[in-house]
């Protein structure tokens, strides 16, 4: 075992177990009374105390000593022979030893057996790195002048093995926490160690004294003062401040000469890009007493964290690897007698992401002071390039257990903490019109040269459906798209209804993967909504209507998405294949289908896309001067009656790098207001 894992596992011992913290359980059984001692026998009330100097009293004190680990009370029980031979800091030295070398956090010793000739128990201990550790001893007894039983103490009554000349020794291994990276290779998340100066306040004998040295050395007294009243337990290392690298032989000088003052090292995770990576990369925390319980034997150790969100959650395993190595008994020619337990060591990981910083800035800094969310995908690799949600907050907070940071964060409007981006659920709107544009022409019931009229109203229902403009003529479905007109789309998805199968605008949604997760790696994501005559059926006993293909061949009615799906479902579009966006490097995208557009009406549905962002375009103000542009804007009322804005978006048009989608959580026009930040990501991305 290292040094300082030596010490702090003697640490452990030496307050956990010393100061007889541990719960005594000892359970004694009936042994040989021929020594004139009196048996344990229960009765319905209580069971009697042996008595005093019998064998089986001997082994109950000396069971409970050893689980308190009290050499006093042990020493106390040994034979005059025993002690003619060794010592009690021999003895003691023996106990720590192997204690120590196990990494013991408790100790329990059951008591199977006692006669006069000795006492037979079972060990357990609980370790932090070897789990439970279970063996049994036989400890012999001999008779004191007063003829009362006492133990002949060898070092078997520690562990059968253990013997003169052969100790324990543990080689422990702790994985530091893997980095996460962009795709250029710039840290998204890592680790760093530095040295910090504590106070263990129950050793300091004058507060004056060691806070004139801590000022003398340059430590501020507010922060000097914060470490002493700090309300953590007194015989518990409080943290005063840092030390730069260069003062290290100066702190541990002063380390010396100061009686509780600690020199230790500490682990800092640290997230350069804040905000920008809170919701994808996420942050750590520290493990609580009850998931240490659970943990036991694993290597984990108070003040440990794991991952809480983002992908140090997701990729928790991988991260933080597993702490392993191997606990033995060795001879004095430094060979391994025996071999009592190991545990296998996996080191950490450094994940390396498709992510790119610098895209991931933009992104967040477009979408400032604008509740939303961006996601961005490279349609030629399917892999995610940005995710970001806005409001956000900054990881490092939680790393540093800045409470009143954390608490603040809390306290701001719109849940900084959630990630829009892969658990939001939005009505889609009119980009959604893409999809209806492709139901409609795949179906065979329209083509590109066909026209619709796009009315002020769509009178078909009564009473009529009302464009959001005025009206406009005959439109191709590509010219639709240009004016985002709704009674085309009505009159696509009425026509489906009647003369297509049953829900096949539902599944052609579904072929460009809405209503379900994308199933990239590392990412927690809500599958949204595509609701079908099934669907409704088995919801509100109720049956699938023509207003309600209607409704959804616009966006509206109780369809729901995700924007981390409306940006896969554009470079599906792209790709005229549906994948499974890659975020984590050297995966393969998983083929999830064809959305076999013909080609004719794939150019006719991309000149749709292009005409967005043309002079007659509703993007026409957002793009003006921007040429090779491609996209879609929506405006959706979702159930909540609040106006959503969105818009999805693909540069350059005849070779896309990058697919955008930009959907923001109240807005009065996707082209006015989600379009400039798609527009402005898209460039980031392109460069």
């Amino acid at each position: 075992m290292t040094g300082a894992m030596r010490n702090a596992f003697f640490a452990a011992v030496a307050v956990g177990i010393l100061a007889g913290l541990i719960v005594v359980s000892v359970r004694a059984l009936p042994g040989d009374s021929s020594s004139g001692g009196t048996e344990a026998n229960p009765t319905e009330e209580s069971e009697p105390t042996p008595d005093p100097g019998s064998p089986i009293d001997t082994a109950s004190l000396f069971a409970e000593a050893f689980e308190a680990v009290d050499i006093d009370a042990i020493y106390e029980l040994v034979d005059d022979d025993t002690r003619h031979d060794r010592s009690r800091a021999d003895i003691e030295a023996v106990y720590i030893n192997f204690l120590d070398e196990a990494t013991a956090t408790s100790v329990d010793v059951d008591v199977t057996g006692a006669t006069e000739r000795g006492m037979d128990a079972d060990v357990t201990l609980t370790t932090a790195y070897f789990g439970r550790i279970e063996y049994a001893i036989s400890v012999p007894f001999t008779r004191d002048e007063d003829g009362e039983h006492v133990v002949r103490w060898v070092p078997s009554a520690v562990h059968p093995e253990l013997d003169d000349g052969i100790r324990a020794l543990s080689e422990v291994e702790r994985p530091s926490r893997g980095a996460i990276y962009d795709r250029n290779g710039d840290p998204l998340a890592h680790t760093v160690e530095r040295q910090l100066i504590g106070l263990n306040r129950a050793v300091i004998d004058s507060r004056p004294e060691v806070t004139s040295a801590l000022e003398q050395f340059g430590f501020s007294r507010e922060d000097i003062d914060a470490a002493f009243e700090s309300n953590i337990p007194r015989n518990q290392r409080v943290t005063v401040g840092p030390i730069e690298d260069y003062r290290i032989e100066e702190a541990s000088q002063l380390v010396r000469e100061q009686p509780g003052l600690l020199l230790f090292t500490h682990s800092d995770r640290i997230h350069p890009l804040g905000p920008a990576t809170a919701h994808v990369v996420g942050y750590t925390r520290e493990l609580t007493a009850e998931e240490l319980e659970l943990r036991e034997g694993s290597g984990y150790r108070v003040g440990d964290r794991i991952g809480a969100a983002g992908l140090e959650r997701t990729m928790e395993p991988r991260l933080a690897g597993q702490a392993g190595g191997e606990f033995n008994l060795i001879g004095q020619d430094g060979e391994v007698v025996t071999e009592i337990e190991s545990r296998e060591f996996v080191d950490s990981e450094d994940i390396h992401t498709t992510l790119d910083a610098a895209v991931l800035e933009s992104a967040q800094e477009a979408l400032q002071d604008t509740a939303g969310a961006a996601v961005v995908i490279d349609p030629r690799t399917v892999e995610i390039l940005a995710i970001n949600s806005f409001p956000s907050f900054d990881p490092n907070a939680f790393e540093r257990n800045d409470w009143d940071a954390i608490t603040e964060m809390l306290d701001v409007e719109g849940n900084p903490q959630a990630n829009r981006a892969t658990g939001g659920l939005y009505a889609a709107g009119s980009v959604f019109k893409l999809v209806t544009g492709a139901a409609g022409l795949e179906s065979g019931l329209y083509t590109p040269g066909s026209t619709l009229e796009c009315g002020a109203e769509w009178d078909t229902f009564d009473p009529p459906l009302r464009n959001w403009e005025g009206a406009q003529g005959n439109l191709t479905i590509a010219e639709g798209l240009m004016r985002s007109c709704n009674p085309v789309f009505y009159e696509i998805a009425y026509q489906l209804h009647h003369e297509a199968e049953q829900n096949y605008l539902s599944e052609v949604a579904r072929d460009f993967g809405f209503g379900a997760e994308t199933g990239a790696t590392g990412l927690d994501e809500e599958a949204g909504l595509v609701p079908d005559a099934e669907w409704k059926r088995d919801l509100r006993g109720e049956g699938w209507f023509p207003g309600d293909d209607v409704l959804l061949g616009i966006g509206q009615g109780d369809l729901l998405i995700t924007p981390i799906q409306l940006a896969n479902a554009y470079t599906a579009f792209v790709n005229n294949r549906l994948e499974t966006p890659v975020l984590i490097q050297g995966e393969e995208p998983e083929d999830r289908g064809e959305l076999g557009i013909s080609p004719g009406n794939y150019a006719h549905l991309m000149q749709g896309l292009e005409l967005v962002t043309g002079p007659r375009g509703t993007g026409a103000q957002a793009f003006s001067g921007y040429p090779n542009f491609a996209g879609k804007s929506g405006t959706a009322e979702d159930a909540s009656e609040v106006d959503r804005a969105l818009f999805a978006a693909l540069y350059p048009v005849n070779d896309p790098v990058a697919v955008a989608a930009v959907v923001l959580d109240e807005g009065e026009s996707g082209a006015l207001e989600a379009g400039p930040i798609a527009r402005d990501i898209l460039l980031a991305a392109a460069n």
